[in-house]
């Protein structure tokens, strides 16, 4: 067995009765874990949390671990939101109409109204201030709309301040509060749990028939196309 220097053994041992764990013990000195249970089977037990009370200690544990793994993953969120916006402000394609028409026809066939009724007009609905702008900003750079045919109805709950409402709904999306429909109250017991949604459910009416018959067709135009592509790239 290797004989170590008196020094490192009194300071190993003196760091063991300060509390240090083996592991800090070992990043000062390179010793085998074994070596040191030896030299500390004698010592007693140091006045260190770990060993007073060790479910204590290791709830302590967990607590700093997860504050770390939280400080981690907000630090990675936030870098991909920068590269993100970095990326994207570098589309200068974006100013295309017929890009913000694609965008537009996509968003729509995801979230507007999708009824099989040939006679229906414009209806898209969202909880998401963002993207209700998104869409009205889209709908009137890509098409030249009468601005008299543009309604929108708010669907509230109880606890929602309807006048308030209207307010930031009008201010953000540019329209005039007498375009706005009275608000719809759904019905809920206010006791009951659920989600809150502090802005409501935003609709957008626009009454064309044939503006939506547009929107549609260009929807499944493009994803018509896009399949085909991609149908014959993977047998090419």
């Amino acid at each position: 067995m290797r004989a170590w220097p008196r020094e490192i053994v009194d300071g190993t041992k003196k760091m063991r009765l300060e509390g240090a764990t083996y592991g800090e013990i070992r990043q000062r000195y390179p010793i085998a874990k074994s070596t040191l249970c030896e030299w500390f089977r004698e010592l007693p037990k140091p006045d260190h949390l770990a060993f007073i009370n060790r479910r204590e200690w290791l709830n302590k544990i967990r607590i700093l671990s997860a504050r770390a793994k939280n400080k981690t993953r907000l630090s990675k969120e936030v870098e991909i939101a920068r590269l993100a916006k970095e990326q994207v402000e570098s589309w200068t394609f974006l100013t295309s109409i017929d890009v913000q028409k694609s965008l537009l026809a996509m968003l729509y066939w995801a979230e507007g109204q999708k009824l099989p009724d040939r006679l229906a007009h414009v209806k898209f609905a969202n909880t998401d201030p963002k993207m209700v702008l998104f869409f009205l900003t889209m709908l009137r750079n890509c098409y030249k709309l009468d601005e008299n045919r543009l309604k929108i109805r708010l669907y509230v709950h109880w606890y929602h301040n309807v006048p308030k409402l209207i307010r930031f709904w009008s201010d953000l999306l540019g329209v005039d509060p007498s375009r706005f429909y009275r608000s719809y109250l759904k019905r809920r017991s206010p006791g009951k749990k659920f989600r809150k949604n502090f802005v409501g459910i935003c609709f957008v009416y626009y009454f064309s028939v044939d503006l939506r018959r547009e929107i549609m067709d260009t929807a499944y135009n493009i994803g018509r196309l896009v399949s085909e592509n991609h149908s014959r790239a993977s047998l090419a």
